[in-house]
């Protein structure tokens, strides 16, 4: 048998093609990069899905999309191959040249530079091999990007050789790539491509491989709840809500879920924001957190909250990494989107599951508190603090420290009252237990007087869930809170400006934990 035969076509691809060497620079991250070939790859499918579908089915082929992605470090190349439709002539041009978007902008491809940037991006040398499902011709085209920037063509050429009519794919290979995917870029481009197509993963339709293993991506577990005379209820729900558009124009819909993660996860809570079935916002460590719905910090809210919602028609970056929220859009998007989920929030944030909302009794923590007090109250430990330094200059407290700390009061149990006795005077560290405010500071410290100091210290921060139940780890966080406190007031004397020395701040805490526990060992002998 002779060689197939081949012919070679033109595709001219101005306006000046020194352009695509520009795209090296863009701010992709590998993911999303990847995910324009993906993109095409899935919209091929959905464009095509009942012809497909049969094709698949007629090849004994498993009944779906199937997307394979091959990275060779060794070669330093990537491969991304679909048995999709494939493309003919005049799709592999609008493909290859600058700003010619689809005839149908509504699906996932609608700005035409995709592929061409994404392969750009990842290196120096990309070839696109495709037939169409039905056509008996696989063409072929290579570009070289540095040709591209020194010689300045106009043209690029595609060649055509013989296939059978049976065959339908597009393979996109990448030779030279500028920066080797290695580390953790491995593993969070198979988390992140399993979370943005999570959508089509599920449907069933489509398998995306990354070295030959499946991609998956995983349902996040929903808090289900006994209820004694109402079964179980699952923390999810339906919302709908509508944004009114920048433009004056027609509103932008949002429709989804949202729900409670259970157990909690702050690198796995959020909200994915998706657009045509794909997740434009969101992922391991990357979902939507708004600071009015989450909050700011280690809140429960935001280990916890959680959910998908779909913006179909909202306007997106050319890389479609990311929502345009001009016009104040975002603003209005969070403030509805706090109204569907307040209860939500309010759930989240109030439930501490697994052991009662008062985790410490009375009588626990009096016994807590008796060592501690024994240490600190104990003359010589305070004639041995007064030889550091004398009594320090609180500054003076702001407005909105002040509304703070009444906030603070307003939700805390105590105060338990611990007293330093110095030699010419005594020092008061009066400590709070906040129960309610896991988005404030693990510990607060004012000076409302010269010698009183309120610590506050946030049993409801979502660090200490787990601890609080043993009484000797309670002890022991008292004491380091107070001794922490009390370092903190000698460091200060010593400061000119208000400002704190680290190097004094470790020394002295050094020391109070040296004495403490000199003077507990002396009461235990």
């Amino acid at each position: 048998m002779g060689e197939p035969a081949s012919s070679n076509l033109i595709v001219n691809i101005r306006p000046p093609v020194s352009v695509y060497a520009t795209f090296r620079r863009l701010s992709y991250r590998p993911w999303y990069a990847l995910a324009e070939f993906v993109d095409n790859s899935t919209q091929n499918f959905i464009d095509h899905r009942q012809r497909l579908l049969q094709a698949y089915r007629e090849e004994g082929a498993p009944n779906k999309l199937r997307i394979e992605i091959e990275y060779d470090s060794e070669k330093n190349g990537l491969v991304v191959y679909d048995n999709a439709h494939g493309m003919k002539f005049d799709e592999l041009a609008r493909a290859l040249v600058l700003n010619r978007p689809p005839p149908d902008i509504s699906g996932r491809c609608e700005y035409g530079m995709g592929l061409k940037t994404a392969a750009c991006w990842f290196g120096r040398t990309w070839t696109i091999e495709t037939t169409r499902l039905g056509d008996s011709k696989e063409l072929k085209v290579t570009v070289h990007v540095p040709d591209l920037t020194e010689t300045g063509p106009e043209q690029v050429l595609v060649t055509e050789a013989s296939v059978a009519r049976r065959l339908h794919y597009t393979r996109i290979t990448i030779d030279g790539l500028y920066k080797p995917i290695q580390g953790r870029t491995l593993g969070k481009i198979r988390e992140m491509l399993g979370s943005m197509y999570r959508e089509d993963i599920r449907s069933g339709d489509v398998q995306i491989q990354w070295n030959g293993e499946p991609i998956a991506f995983d349902q996040p577990p929903i808090l289900v709840e006994d209820l004694a005379r109402a079964g179980k209820s699952m923390w999810r729900k339906e919302v709908r809500f509508e944004v009114p558009s920048d433009s004056g124009g027609e509103s932008l819909g949002v429709k989804g879920w949202i729900g409670i993660r259970n157990p909690g996860s702050q690198r796995d809570a959020g909200f994915a924001l998706l657009r045509r079935g794909r997740v434009i916002v969101g992922g391991p460590g990357e979902n939507y957190k708004p600071d009015e719905v989450f909050g700011q910090g280690n809140t429960f809210r935001s280990q916890r909250l959680i959910g998908e919602l779909h913006l179909d028609e909202w306007p997106v970056t050319q890389a479609k990494d990311a929502f345009d929220w001009s016009g104040g859009l975002e603003e209005a998007f969070v403030d509805r989107l706090r109204v569907a989920c307040q209860d939500y929030m309010e759930k989240a944030e109030a439930e501490r599951w697994g052991r009662s909302k008062k985790a410490v009794s009375d009588d626990d923590m009096k016994r807590a508190t008796e060592d501690t007090r024994r240490a600190v109250e104990d003359a010589r430990f305070g004639a041995a603090i007064a030889e550091e330094v004398t009594l320090p200059t609180p500054p003076k407290t702001p407005e909105q420290e002040k509304s703070d700390l009444a906030r603070l009061r307003g939700v805390s149990q105590g105060p338990i009252v611990y007293r330093v006795h110095l030699p010419d005077m005594t020092w008061e560290f009066r400590l709070n237990w906040q129960e309610q405010l896991s988005d404030a500071h693990w510990m607060t410290v004012s000076y409302p007087q010269d010698d009183v100091t309120d610590v506050f210290l946030n049993m409801a921060h979502p660090f200490f869930e787990g601890y609080l139940d043993d009484q000797r780890c309670l002890e022991l966080l008292q004491r380091f809170v107070i001794a922490l406190a009390l370092a903190e007031r000698m460091a200060r004397k010593l400061s000119a400006n208000g400002l704190v020395s680290p190097a004094n701040f470790r020394n002295f805490m050094n020391r109070v934990l040296r004495y403490a526990s000199e003077i507990e060992g002396e009461a235990g002998a």
